[in-house]
């Protein structure tokens, strides 16, 4: 299984991860000619995709959708409430090009298996996703999330790759310039995850057994991907983990990432 970031952050998320000649998208919060140009980079292109998962309706993980829907048969999913948000602000998707997952079991995409769970966030319906391999591998990808619920934490349990919300420093956050109901908003349950408690959250995989990740959806205005790393590192370091023992990497906000297989 490999997986690359394609864009990272409030302007626009999204992840490639393919097995053989399967490929899933999670989010499409990119343009269509951008999705064209990061594809073709890849060997690929739009129609080549398997399929295309959601998390929820936000415009930074759904801005490609309506194109992808009118010029490929890209099978999309999401959450029934994040899809209907979704029909809802663009005006020109059927509702017929969109499935909805219902429930908490594996969906089957070509030679990879989906596992959507729930995020706190404020939107209509969020989720991160594991992906399983055929030989049972695991990557999970949670973004949009103000804090890790008993659910999150199971899910990304025994992950081999995790891919995880560090959105931003608390003190940048505190001093910047956001109106205080923002401020309030991100740093609420249902907002986003600090550098902080990403680091926990990471510390405690590690204990796991998971020593792989990627730090995603950083804040422009409220982070740094040198303070993202470090805090992680840090983190990990106070617990005795050396260097070469666990992988951390920040996904670039406008750029493809090099590709992770594992």
């Amino acid at each position: 299984m490999r997986f690359v970031t394609l864009c990272s952050g409030s302007s626009g998320n999204a992840t490639l991860v393919s097995h053989q000649n399967t490929h899933i998208l999670i989010d499409a919060g990119l343009s269509f000619r951008a999705l064209k140009t990061s594809l073709a980079k890849l060997g690929l292109e739009p129609r080549d995709l398997t399929a295309l998962f959601l998390t929820h309706e936000h415009s930074d993980h759904v801005r490609g959708v309506p194109a992808i829907a009118e010029k490929t048969a890209v099978p999309i999913y999401g959450r029934r409430a994040s899809l209907e948000a979704v029909v809802l602000a663009s005006g020109t998707i059927m509702p017929d090009r969109l499935t909805a997952l219902a429930g908490d079991g594996n969906f089957e995409a070509g030679e990879l298996y989906v596992h959507p769970f729930e995020t706190p966030h404020d939107s209509a319906a969020c989720v991160g996703y594991s992906i399983f391999s055929p030989d049972g591998r695991k990557l999970s990808l949670v973004t949009d999330l103000g804090c890790v619920t008993e659910t999150v934490a199971k899910n990304l349990h025994n992950s081999d790759f995790v891919l995880i919300e560090s959105n931003y420093d608390e003190q940048m956050l505190r001093t910047g310039r956001y109106p205080p109901y923002l401020k309030r908003r991100i740093a609420s349950d249902s907002g986003h995850l600090s550098n902080a408690a990403c680091a926990e959250v990471v510390e405690s995989l590690v204990c796991g057994g998971t020593e792989h990740f990627v730090l995603v959806h950083l804040s422009d205005k409220n982070n740094l991907p040198k303070l993202a790393l470090e805090t992680t590192c840090r983190r990990l370091m106070s617990r005795g983990v050396r260097p070469g023992e666990v992988t951390v990497d920040i996904a670039p906000r406008f750029e493809m990432s090099r590709p992770f297989d594992f």
